[in-house]
């Protein structure tokens, strides 16, 4: 039988990124393909740095909402970020996103 991954989300702690204001709780990571599920919560006025989805990214807005470039994502809404992209999701609000990737997020992207 397969082994499960269970995260009670209610009780675990939000963790702090690089970034102040921006807290998450890992879900699940694979140290060699890089790829996992988190939790991200964005307090109001907060912006993530640019980075590159090396293999795509699905999010789903849990809370608040979402701003990437001019678009808006409000609670209830999904976005898919190709592989390769690049952005720098903020927030004005507030919001807290479920976030899945399939591999390497790149801190560090390359201009285009």
């Amino acid at each position: 039988m397969t082994d499960f991954i269970r995260v009670d989300t209610m009780r675990s702690d939000w963790l702090p990124t690089s970034t102040p204001g921006i807290t998450f709780q890992s879900l699940r990571y694979d140290r060699d393909s890089k790829a996992g599920a988190v939790l991200i919560k964005m307090e109001p006025g907060t912006a993530y740095p640019a980075h590159e989805h090396t293999k795509g990214e699905d999010v789903f807005i849990v809370e608040g909402e979402l701003i990437v470039g001019t678009n808006r994502f409000p609670k209830g809404a999904y976005l898919y970020s190709p592989p390769g992209s690049v952005h720098a999701p903020r927030t004005e609000i507030g919001c807290v996103l479920f976030s899945t990737f399939p591999g390497k997020i790149d801190h560090a992207p390359s201009k285009r």
